[in-house]
């Protein structure tokens, strides 16, 4: 066995200390696979089309083709704001579980009429989840009943430095650095009976995660209408360690591709989509009690001018999305699936914008993970410019 599977064992035990292990065995989470849950830092006007946050006309806030910053005429800065709640069934886990993430924040600065820079900061894994169970600790000369709560806060955001510049007249490029931080915090909580001679337990211990990566996007606009456009990042490496020991050990991060394109059909109706696919995999052989494989996403949908106004501009939206995410959970690949209806409103002739998702799917399936999710997702995101 490798010191880095040695390593990851150790966390495993010690986060599962004085626990039975068929009970531990039994919590079957899909959050608590692997790393966590990937999340993609869209902002809610992306998500409200189904996610093609690639290459979007009118003003792209999503943070994952770093080219879109070459398209801002002025300064701007936006934030999105994602609350989620996560009703959870399965046969050994029950529940609900609500998270709040701020997906994307964004500042962007053009320069020269041809060149911008951005700072912006997402999220990239989710490791939110908690559970709680009955079970009984079997002694030589009685069994006790004991209720055990185990949870887990935090996961690793993406921090990205953008350079971008037109190249030519309807192309513009941009290359990234990237750069992941974060913390997960483990609990164990367990409490005996009332009439029981054993003291209750608490066990914390955070995980810490640091990395870094690079990332190169293109978005070519070959008639007024149509735009496309492309990203490819890679993780070069991030270090995972315990808070008390600072030991730990390092893993790549996987290689990901995203496609997308919209149309702006009229003056009115957009339509947009995107395609992805990340390396995962590539992260399987590091880590112990986990599988990881490569992933595949597909999303897209359409945005409606319903008023169009001298300074002011309101906007319906609706679209879906599946994409499958790259930890598994009893040997079974995970599936997020989703539809979303938005609306947005452009104000004071482009200077600021708002924007509202509402958005319903679910995650697994019960009769392959032994546990799936059913989710509702909501975004509110804000943007103001200088101009």
């Amino acid at each position: 066995m490798s010191a880095r599977r040695i390593f990851v064992s150790a966390l495993v035990l010690a986060a599962c200390a004085v626990a039975p292990v068929q009970a531990w065995a039994q919590v079957n989470l899909l959050g608590a696979s692997g790393l966590g849950r990937r999340v993609l830092a869209i902002d809610a006007r992306a998500r409200g089309m189904g996610g093609p946050g690639v290459a979007l006309h009118g003003g792209n806030l999503s943070a994952i083709n770093p080219a879109t910053a070459a398209r801002f005429a002025t300064a701007g800065l936006w934030a999105t704001y994602t609350p989620e709640r996560r009703d959870v069934e399965g046969e050994f886990a029950n529940g609900t579980v609500t998270t709040e993430t701020v997906s994307v924040v964004r500042l962007v600065w053009p320069w020269g009429g041809r060149w911008a820079v951005a700072v912006s900061a997402g999220a990239f894994l989710d490791q939110n989840w908690g559970v709680q169970f009955i079970d009984t600790l079997r002694t030589s000369v009685e069994d006790i009943a004991f209720e055990e709560t185990r949870t887990s806060d935090g996961g690793v955001s993406q921090v990205r430095l953008d350079l971008a510049g037109i190249a030519t007249e309807g192309l513009s490029l941009g290359a990234s650095f990237l750069f992941y931080t974060g913390q997960s915090r483990r609990k164990v909580k367990r409490v005996f009976e009332d009439d029981a001679n054993f003291q209750s337990y608490n066990f914390s211990r955070a995980i810490n995660y640091r990395g870094w990566g690079l990332a190169l996007g293109a978005e070519w606009e070959p008639i007024p209408e149509v735009l496309v456009g492309g990203a490819f990042s890679y993780g070069v490496d991030m270090r995972i360690s315990d808070d008390t020991t600072d030991v730990g050990f390092s893993i790549p991060l996987p290689i990901a591709v995203n496609l997308g394109t919209s149309w702006q059909l009229t003056p009115e109706l957009l339509v947009a989509m995107a395609f992805g696919w990340e390396g995962w995999s590539r992260v399987a052989d590091e880590l112990a009690n986990a599988s990881a494989v490569d992933t595949w996403g597909i999303g897209g949908g359409v945005e409606y001018a319903l008023i169009v106004g001298e300074n002011n501009r309101w906007l319906v939206r609706g679209g879906a999305h599946a994409d499958q995410l790259p930890f598994e959970v009893r040997g079974g690949a995970i599936w997020e699936r989703g539809f979303s209806l938005g609306a947005g409103a452009i104000l004071a002739a482009g200077r600021a914008r708002l924007d509202f998702t509402a958005e319903f799917g679910g995650r697994g399936d019960k009769s392959v993970n032994d546990v799936e999710e059913s989710y509702r997702r909501f975004s509110f995101g804000a943007a103001v410019f200088t101009r």
